[in-house]
């Protein structure tokens, strides 16, 4: 199962008077209102949760346009998300690189592995994007300085998340011991870099790698095989583990007669691993 991450804070009380970027902007009339509607669009789309990716990628074109420092203002701008107001573009772009990984993510999971790959990298690259956001966003009122949006952090947390899935996409793709493996370790380290966010996959991940670890090993190790697939059924249980564990348990019980036990630890990834996951997934060979 892939990841869902609640994104009920971005969602959550949308402002509804429209911002009217021709009016505010000095530049081509046509480009501005392309942006008012896309914008106006992304909104009426948050309101019926409806995943508005190709908008949000074109908007998103547009508002790195505007926001280059030769661009003349008429007025200021006041953008709100989540009851919150900033007259700072930064708002803006975090919030539309949070919406895009988020839809990305989405569009991934709904298609078929070897086509979602893809989408699953785009959803990190938009929260590394993110970060490098952040370091743009010099001055920030109190009230916006402890929204999760504006914490390092928060962003971290959901491209390693995003990363796992890009993993988990390729264990589903082949079933076999490296993605899993790389899977559980980026969900793992997320869920100790940012804990307001639901990990229940974890333990799946967890069970799923045990399995692989399991069935890794020659026949002739039966005992730590129904050692290792019996950690995977204690922490969580489809019809592949059950069916796996027995099976070599009745072969161990029948044939082998081997102590069910296992020295077999899973090794965790250090954060600066995690790092180079994300920068190869985002920049690929």
């Amino acid at each position: 199962m892939y990841y869902s991450i609640n994104n009920n804070y971005i969602f959550h009380k949308m402002n509804k008077h429209a911002i009217l970027f021709e009016t505010i902007v000095k530049g081509n009339t046509k480009e501005l209102i392309r942006a008012s509607e896309l914008r106006r669009k992304i909104m009426h789309g948050l309101n019926f949760k409806n995943n508005m990716y190709d908008e949000c990628v074109e908007y998103l074109d547009l508002l790195n346009d505007f926001m280059k420092p030769n661009t003349m203002s008429k007025k200021p701008v006041l953008f709100v998300w989540n009851n919150k107001s900033s007259s700072c573009w930064q708002f803006e772009k975090l919030h539309i690189l949070s919406l895009l990984s988020h839809w990305a993510h989405d569009k991934a999971v709904s298609l078929e592995p070897s086509e979602a790959k893809h989408y699953f990298a785009s959803s990190v690259g938009y929260e590394m994007e993110s970060l490098k956001c952040l370091n743009n966003y010099l001055w920030k009122d109190t009230d916006i300085a402890i929204m999760p949006i504006v914490q390092d952090r928060y962003h971290i947390a959901r491209a390693l998340i995003y990363a796992s899935d890009y993993y988990f996409n390729m264990y589903s793709f082949k079933e076999c011991l490296p993605p899993i493996k790389k899977s559980f370790q980026l969900l793992e380290i997320a869920s100790r870099i940012w804990k307001k966010i639901d990990y229940g996959n974890l333990k799946e991940r967890e069970a799923l790698l045990y399995r692989q670890m399991a069935l890794k090993l020659e026949d002739d190790k039966s005992g730590e095989k129904v050692a290792l697939l019996s950690k995977a059924k204690e922490l969580f249980t489809n019809e592949e583990i059950v069916k796996d564990y027995e099976m070599w348990k009745q072969q161990n019980d029948s044939v082998y007669y081997q102590v069910e036990e296992t020295s077999q630890t899973i090794s965790l990834i250090s954060l600066e691993d995690s790092f180079q996951c994300l920068l190869n997934i985002v920049t690929p060979n």
